[in-house]
C-alpha cells in the first residue's frame, strides 16, 4: 500500500535443499502493480537473497535468485532472451523455470534467474570493478558531485560500494561536446560491446531497455581500464510481449523489423548515452554491423528457431499440466512469427 519493498526473514526450499534465515522482498517496479488484488503470494515477483542473514549461504554458488513475472504465461520470450544473449557473447544471467509455491500455496509456474551480485561478477567478469543498476525512476543524467544526489538513482550491486566512477561518468557523456564524444567514447566505454548492446535490444524488440521507460540496465565498471560497460537486464517484454494496454503476446514483425534506431523500444525518459551513440554516424555504423553479424549468427544459423523448439518441448513435456500444451504453442508461434 506504501510502495516499499521490506525485507523479511523466511525458509526457503530449492530442490529440497532448505536454507534457514533468508531474506525474501518483492522485486520490480510495474510488474507488481500488474497482479490482482487479491492474488496469493506466489502470483507477485520476488527476490530471494539466501545470504542475506546468513553470510556466505548460497545455493551453488548463487545467492541471489529472482522470481520473474511475464504478461506471457510460458514466458518463453525471457528465456529465448536469455540465451541468445548468451550465445551472442554478452553477459547474461543463469536461468530455470520453476514451480513456486509461497506460504503453501498451489505451485505456479515462473521463470526464475540469478540476481547479478558479487558470485555472478566474479563469473561473469575476470577484472576487478563496480556494478551498478539503474533504478526504475533514475536516468543518466548528470545531477552534482554529490553521490547522496543519486541515492535514488541506482544501487551498488556488486564490489565496492564507491559511485565516484559512476558520477565521472555521467559527467563526462552528460558534459562533453559532440566532437569529444566522438574522439573520447573509447576511453570511457566499451564501444564495440555497446553497439552489439543496441542492437540485440532492437533485434528482440525489447522496447524496455536501456532507453526505455523502465531504464532497465546495469553498468559493469571495469578497474584496470576504467570503462563502462552496459549489461542487459530485465527481458520480459521482448519478441512482442507488451504490457502496453490491449497488449500481451503479439507477434511484431517479422524477422524482428523494428524502426530504425530501435523507436519501436519506446525511449519515453530517454537515455543520453544510447541517444548521442545513435545520433554519431560512425558510432551508428558499428551498430549496423554489429546487427547484421547478430543476425548471421543468431538467426540465418538456425540457432534461434532450434533453441525455441527445445524450450518449447521441455515446457510441453513438463509444465504443460500447468498451463497448457495450446498456450506454449500459441506462444512459440509469436516468437516464431517475430524471428521470420
Amino acid at each position: 500500500s506504501d510502495r516499499s519493498k521490506e525485507w523479511v526473514e523466511a525458509s526457503v526450499t530449492i530442490d529440497g535443499t532448505a536454507y534457514e534465515r533468508c531474506g525474501v522482498r518483492l522485486k520490480g517496479n510495474s510488474t507488481i502493480w500488474r497482479v490482482a488484488t487479491g492474488s496469493s503470494a506466489s502470483a507477485y515477483p520476488w527476490l530471494v537473497r539466501l545470504d542475506k542473514y546468513v553470510d556466505g549461504q548460497a545455493h551453488g554458488d548463487v545467492t541471489e535468485i529472482v522470481v520473474r513475472l511475464n504478461n506471457s504465461a510460458s514466458a518463453l520470450n525471457e528465456a529465448m532472451s536469455l540465451d541468445l544473449m548468451a550465445k551472442a557473447g554478452m553477459p547474461s544471467q543463469p536461468w530455470s523455470y520453476a514451480a513456486v509455491s509461497v506460504a503453501g500455496a498451489t505451485p505456479v509456474l515462473r521463470l526464475i534467474m540469478e540476481q547479478p551480485s558479487d558470485p555472478w561478477v566474479a563469473r561473469t567478469f575476470d577484472t576487478d570493478g563496480i556494478l551498478y543498476k539503474a533504478e526504475a525512476q533514475s536516468n543518466y543524467d548528470y545531477l552534482g558531485d554529490d553521490a547522496a544526489a543519486y541515492d535514488d538513482r541506482f544501487d551498488v550491486e556488486a564490489g565496492e560500494d564507491d559511485l565516484t566512477p559512476l558520477i565521472a561518468f555521467l559527467k563526462w557523456v552528460n558534459d562533453i561536446d559532440d566532437a569529444g564524444f566522438a574522439s573520447g567514447l573509447g576511453e570511457h566505454v566499451e564501444v564495440d560491446a555497446l553497439a552489439t548492446y543496441l542492437a540485440f535490444e532492437d533485434l528482440i524488440g525489447n522496447y524496455d531497455a536501456i532507453d526505455g521507460p523502465g531504464n532497465n540496465s546495469y553498468l559493469w565498471w571495469a578497474a584496470p581500464t576504467r570503462r563502462m560497460r552496459v549489461v542487459g537486464w530485465d527481458h520480459n517484454l521482448t519478441f512482442g510481449v507488451t504490457n502496453r494496454p490491449g497488449g500481451q503476446q503479439g507477434g511484431g514483425a517479422p524477422g524482428g523489423g523494428m524502426a530504425p534506431g530501435g523507436a519501436n523500444r519506446g525511449n519515453q525518459s530517454g537515455n543520453v548515452l544510447s541517444r548521442r551513440f545513435e545520433a554519431n554516424a560512425d558510432f551508428a555504423a558499428r551498430k549496423t554491423t554489429a546487427a547484421q553479424r547478430l543476425r548471421q549468427e543468431l538467426l540465418a544459423s538456425g540457432y534461434a528457431a532450434e533453441r525455441l523448439n527445445t524450450i518449447a518441448a521441455m515446457l510441453t513435456d513438463v509444465a504443460g499440466h500447468n498451463i497448457g500444451a495450446d498456450t506454449i504453442a500459441s506462444d512459440k508461434a509469436a516468437i516464431a512469427a517475430f524471428l521470420g
